[in-house]
């Protein structure tokens, strides 16, 4: 029993080491349930429900939306050989009924210290880490088998999740981070950077602007940054994709042109973070730079852009939280 209360500590202990580099806040109470509303809710043996679980709550400004997100959170750290379609189908549908009763309860508003004359949102967050660090399926496969259709989930209700792969990826973006500030590349603080869209535009002051969930999962996350001791102002972006042709970096460059970041004339730092990312990196993207600059009709004042831009993997860092480690209480 005391060895799964150790695994259990895993995660939390994880996402507020990851979470907090991507500007989220979290919300003091922890491990704590709130009351069901709903009688339709049903637990074991086809009971209905007395509470449900919340294990932590994250929250961060949408800078989109302008509103807050509070991100109900479900904190799950499994052996490899748990993490299977039947256990996360179990917690997925857990997670619904738990938003569902959590959007208008106030009990769960009180208890989260909501201030019901701001604008806000609540959703679900299923966060699954591997603790043996040993599984290495996509986890999306285990997702795919999930009929996501037959769960409980409530008109209006947004769930999302983060599998092991996600979570060692931001893993080692947390890390690169802190290895950044400590070299003066980046400044202690810093805002995640939100273009003006077609449909959407930001709202609120362009600094200390947090990284959304969507944010996290995206081909990149961009972080935009005033100038240190030792470096200009600029742009560092965590590249997630595969960054295994040509075309795909075409197709980046032409999003930061669209994002108004090539003309901005500040530095820009790309980081590579898939450790499966070719030996040929550097020459891939050369490759697409002359590409593209052909494509603009080799202007010389694109040309110079690009060439500024510099490339470089991020080291892939393993979580090394161990169960017998968490027993341990200082």
């Amino acid at each position: 029993m005391a060895e799964t209360i150790n695994i259990g500590e895993i995660a939390p202990r994880l996402s507020k080491d990851i979470l907090k580099h991507f500007l989220w806040g979290i919300h003091p109470k922890m491990d704590d349930n709130f009351e069901c509303s709903n009688e339709k809710h049903l637990g074991e043996g086809g009971k209905p429900k007395a509470t449900h679980p919340g294990d932590v709550v994250f929250l961060y400004q949408d800078p989109y939306l302008g509103k807050t997100v509070y991100l109900h959170t479900d904190l799950k750290s499994y052996a490899a050989d748990s993490i299977n379609s039947t256990r996360l189908r179990s917690a997925f549908k857990s997670l619904c009924m738990t938003i569902d009763c959590a959007r208008g309860s106030d009990s769960w508003r009180s208890k989260y210290s909501v201030d019901e004359s701001e604008a806000y949102e609540v959703r679900g967050l299923l966060f699954v880490h591997n603790h043996d660090n040993g599984y290495d399926k996509p986890f999306y496969e285990a997702i795919d088998k999930i009929d996501l259709q037959a769960l409980p989930v409530a008109p209006g209700t947004q769930l999302h999740y983060l599998g092991p792969k996600d979570i060692q990826r931001l893993y080692s973006i947390a890390n690169d981070v802190l290895r950044l500030k400590g070299e003066g590349e980046l400044p202690q603080t810093y805002t995640f950077y939100y273009p003006d869209l077609v449909m959407s535009r930001r709202q609120g002051d362009v600094w200390a602007q947090p990284a959304t969930v969507e944010t996290l999962t995206s081909p990149y996350i961009i972080i935009k940054h005033a100038a240190t001791d030792s470096q200009s102002a600029g742009y560092i972006i965590y590249y997630n994709a595969p960054a295994s042709s040509p075309e795909e970096f075409e197709y980046f460059l032409d999003s930061l042109s669209r994002f108004q970041m090539l003309e901005s004339g500040e530095r820009i730092l790309l980081r590579v973070t898939d450790p499966d990312a070719p030996n040929d990196l550097k020459s891939i993207f050369l490759t697409a730079q002359k590409k593209y600059v052909k494509a603009w009709g080799f202007d010389p004042a694109r040309e110079e852009i690009l060439a500024k831009i510099q490339i470089e993997r991020i080291t892939s860092v393993t979580s090394t939280y161990n169960p017998e480690d968490m027993g341990w209480r200082e």
